[in-house]
């Protein structure tokens, strides 16, 4: 960093700081809230019957891959947004917008239809006809939501990348009170309804996420600024002209899928293991993958101030921007993991009566206390490298990792050596270790290229 007067640094960091704060709450928010559906689906299937969270937890297996490669795809969305924001072109965010809705639709239909072949898929790694079965229809019904999922969280970028957060937090809080609701109709059979247990939690998952889409949508359409913005506007130029959203979209989708094909390793790995073990580690890795929104808000933030910083040529501003959403972000997990640490029985209970499984979850859920430090870190450095214009570094840190590191040794470890569900987890943890060391070490010498 080029030299500064100590005033400078703090006033810099104050204000990265607060506005790390300031635009991170409300995507922690909405980020959660997802994940928020996918607990109530967790926790209200898991009371239902634990046969059916295990149909629930494999059926996700081979359908969470699917839609966080497309998810990727669109994530150049916020990246492009921000740098224009940042260089005050308006229309621009508009015309990214604009761009990345059409794609976000046809990568949605292109996941819907992988999401037909569950039952194969399933059966093509090694799960038992049953689970195949009733987990392939899972991953059908989720694959019918899968365009909405992906048209929300392009709108939702999209606002993130103008520092206007709140409209997807709001929509999404109430898009969990109505998810409550049809999963209460649909798992437990009322109103009519016949109890359908995992499969009719996919259903209620599939209708919010198509509520959802329309409600964020028209929100940006009809907002008070939309000339100032053009999103109602044709975008200019053709294919070439927004290649290099779609090369940031390429990076995020190769960095996301590789990440969560390895997860799917592990979580056929634990399929081996046997129900209770599936189902505790599913129970640990769900509240990871809360704790990983927080993360998630923080990284969004992150990445948003180091594209502004980018845009305006700020290079020193930029590096600020990554180490002060690290720090934050390390104070966060640090302290939810408190709270994993010391509550691991009554976090575990809350998803299943089942004893049996509650034993085998909790000290899982207790060992996460350190993971998520890890890899809430890596994700927030992830964000950095892409906000300051690194595309591909990202994506081969972490496929190398998570592919290349984590599954052979989450296999090593858990089935090899017989250390059954904490030996998946095991890997987890030395695989973000060494993704945040790495990430870190390339962010340092990005944001200090001149």
């Amino acid at each position: 960093m080029s030299p500064h007067s100590q005033n400078w640094l703090k006033q810099r960091l104050q204000r990265h700081v607060s506005e790390v704060l300031r635009l991170s709450w409300p995507v922690i928010v909405a980020r959660s809230g997802v994940m928020t559906m996918a607990l109530v689906d967790t926790v209200m299937v898991g009371r239902f019957s634990t046969t059916e969270l295990a149909y629930l937890s494999i059926g996700l297996v081979p359908f969470v891959p699917v839609f966080l490669i497309m998810l990727g795809m669109v994530m150049g969305t916020v990246v492009m947004t921000s740098a224009a924001f940042g260089a005050e072109d308006f229309k621009e965010c508009g015309a990214v917008w604009r761009r990345s809705m059409p794609y976000a639709l046809a990568l949605g239909l292109l996941g819907g239809t992988i999401a037909l072949f569950g039952n194969e898929l399933l059966l093509a790694g090694g799960q038992s006809a049953d689970m195949a079965e009733h987990g392939g229809q899972v991953m059908f019904v989720l694959g019918l939501g899968l365009p909405a999922y992906l048209i929300t969280i392009t709108s939702a970028l999209f606002l993130e990348g103008i520092k206007r957060p709140k409209p997807a937090m709001v929509m999404t809080i109430v898009a969990n009170v109505v998810n409550i609701a049809l999963n209460w109709m649909f798992v437990y059979g009322h109103m009519g309804v016949p109890a359908m247990g995992a499969e009719g939690s996919a259903i209620a998952t599939a209708i919010v996420r198509w509520l959802l889409a329309i409600a964020l949508v028209a929100y940006i359409w009809c907002m008070s600024d939309h000339a100032k913005f053009a999103v109602r506007l044709a975008p200019a130029g053709g294919w070439r002209v927004w290649a290099e959203q779609r090369r940031v979209g390429y990076s995020s989708a190769m960095s996301i899928g590789g990440e969560a094909m390895a997860f799917a390793g592990l979580g056929l790995f634990a399929g081996w293991l046997g129900e209770i073990p599936l189902a505790a580690y599913s129970i640990a890795h769900n509240l990871i993958a809360m704790a990983f929104m927080v993360s998630l808000g923080v990284a969004s933030a992150t990445g948003v101030r180091a594209g502004i910083a980018r845009g305006r040529g700020d290079r020193d501003d930029l590096e600020l921007a990554g180490w002060t959403g690290l720090g934050v972000n390390t104070v966060f997990m640090g302290l939810i993991g408190i709270g994993f640490g010391l509550f691991p029985d009554i976090l575990a209970s809350a998803y299943t009566n089942d004893a049996a499984v509650i034993i085998q979850a909790a000290p899982l859920i207790a060992f996460c206390s350190i993971i998520i430090i890890a890899d809430g870190g890596q994700c927030v450095m992830v964000h950095a490298l892409r906000g300051s214009g690194g595309i591909w570094a990202p994506a081969l840190i972490q496929n190398f990792a998570f592919m290349v590191i984590m599954v052979p040794l989450g296999w090593w470890l858990a089935i090899n050596s017989g250390g059954g569900a904490m030996g998946l987890y095991e890997a987890i943890f030395l695989a973000t270790i060494l993704s945040l060391v790495m990430l870190s070490a390339r962010f340092l010498r990005v944001s200090r290229a001149r």
